[in-house]
């Protein structure tokens, strides 16, 4: 068969061509926008949020795949000579089929990774994933100790009272609390990961990176930008909604890139880049008007990256529309949107393609646990979501993510036995 399956269309049907329906990824951003919105009805607005993006998103996909000649490839048989013989029809028994070989009820997949391949990667992902939550605590000068007691927080309500120089020292009870929640958490999502990665499709060479690289880039970029024009800035921007928009620009980056394929690299990618830079504020916007605040408060704060202003910034001034100060966040966004495009085209087609599970390892983590901690910390001590460097927090999830898959796809698949009872044939079969 060919390497690829070719799309429907008249004029690329082929005689004997098997028309099969095309995968897609539809159903799986659809399920996990209704999990998230069914979530942040208990916990926080923020699941509530980003569901229905992907709610709208996974619809959006589904529903174009019931469009004429989109949903269904031409899959083409192989030539004359290759195909199988006519069986000549011959008098006489079969052999039956017995109870636990092969072809009696077969089991698909043949073949799977065991559980302990997730208990591994949980386990070994969770040793590595604090290493950037204490190296944040040690550069900062709060200490090693801040990131634990945070993460115990999450379950118990009287830490959201304690003063950071309180938070900054070592309290045996915290720590405990902080370890069982940060192992229990860790083979949880590493079992998860043993389950889930290997049956993910893969994801195409440009979603990958951009989806992975932009939230990176731009988020660090933006970070360190905003420390060194004004720290106090830095607890003014929801992280998550920030991250989240760098995501939707990644993705719709990529996706324009794909889409102009023939064009050359620079130009698709500027292209992509503006595209990408036009939808990117959805986020923000959105998180502004949830957290009753003005849809200007994110292109202020985007803008006092290079603003003069005398003394701290007050909320009401970030709230307020300023007509050079939009003008400026306006200039500042069209630009990095152009030059983080033009450097996705000139950098893609020199960049290997990331494998399926560690993209989606190093995707879905962050997403998920940084959701998920967010939403508990909001319901149990909502002060000390302003205390996280969520920048930071993110970057141990992706470390994580990308440690677990690796350990997980690198592990040993083992026979999933046929359906039915015979122990002795089931052994002589998986063992050959």
């Amino acid at each position: 068969m060919s390497d690829a399956p070719r799309p429907t269309g008249d004029s690329e049907r082929e005689d004997g061509a098997i028309e099969l329906p095309a995968p897609t990824v539809a159903p799986l951003v659809f399920a996990l926008g209704i999990a998230l919105l069914a979530a942040g009805v208990a916990m926080s607005l923020a699941f509530a949020a980003v569901g229905a993006v992907l709610f709208v998103v996974g619809l959006s996909m589904w529903i174009s795949q019931l469009v004429p000649g989109r949903g269904h490839v031409q899959e083409p048989r192989v030539e004359l000579a290759r195909r199988p013989r006519t069986i000549a029809p011959r008098p006489g028994a079969v052999a039956r089929l017995q109870a636990g070989m092969p072809g009696f009820r077969l089991r698909l997949p043949v073949r799977v990774h065991p559980i302990s391949a997730g208990v591994k990667g949980g386990i070994v992902g969770g040793i590595v994933m604090p290493l950037p939550a204490m190296l944040y605590g040690l550069a900062s000068g709060h200490g090693i100790w801040l990131p634990i007691n945070l993460l115990a927080g999450m379950v118990l309500p009287n830490v959201g009272d304690m003063p950071t120089a309180q938070l900054e020292q070592f309290h045996l009870p915290l720590f405990v609390t902080g370890l069982i929640i940060h192992a229990v958490t860790s083979l949880i999502i590493g079992l998860l990961y043993g389950v889930l990665l290997p049956t993910l499709p893969d994801l195409p060479k440009p979603i990958a990176w951009g989806a992975l690289l932009m939230p990176l880039l731009w988020t660090a970029m933006s970070y360190i930008a905003w420390g060194a024009a004004n720290p106090s800035l830095r607890a003014r921007v929801d992280w998550l909604s920030f991250v989240l928009s760098q995501l939707v620009f990644g993705i719709i980056a990529a996706a324009v890139f794909m889409r102009l394929r023939s064009w050359r690299p620079v130009a698709s990618g500027v292209i992509g880049g503006i595209v990408g830079g036009l939808l990117m504020p959805l986020p923000a916007m959105l998180w502004s008007v949830l957290s009753h605040h003005s849809i200007w408060y994110p292109a202020n704060l985007l803008a006092a990256m290079v603003t003069q202003h005398a003394g701290e910034f007050t909320t009401a001034e970030l709230e307020g529309y300023h007509a050079d100060w939009f003008a400026t966040a306006m200039i500042l966004h069209g630009v990095l949107s152009v030059l983080f495009g033009l450097a996705f085209g000139l950098v893609l087609p020199r960049v290997p393609t990331i494998p399926g599970p560690m993209a989606w390892g190093g995707l879905v983590m962050p997403l998920l646990w940084t959701g998920m901690s967010y939403g508990l910390m909001g319901v149990v001590n909502p002060t000390l979501q302003r205390v996280v460097e969520w920048p930071w927090f993110i970057a141990s999830q992706f470390v994580f993510g990308v440690v677990a898959s690796i350990v997980v796809v690198r592990s040993v698949t083992v026979h999933v036995p046929p359906a039915g009872r015979a122990p002795e044939l089931r052994e002589e079969y998986l063992t050959g």
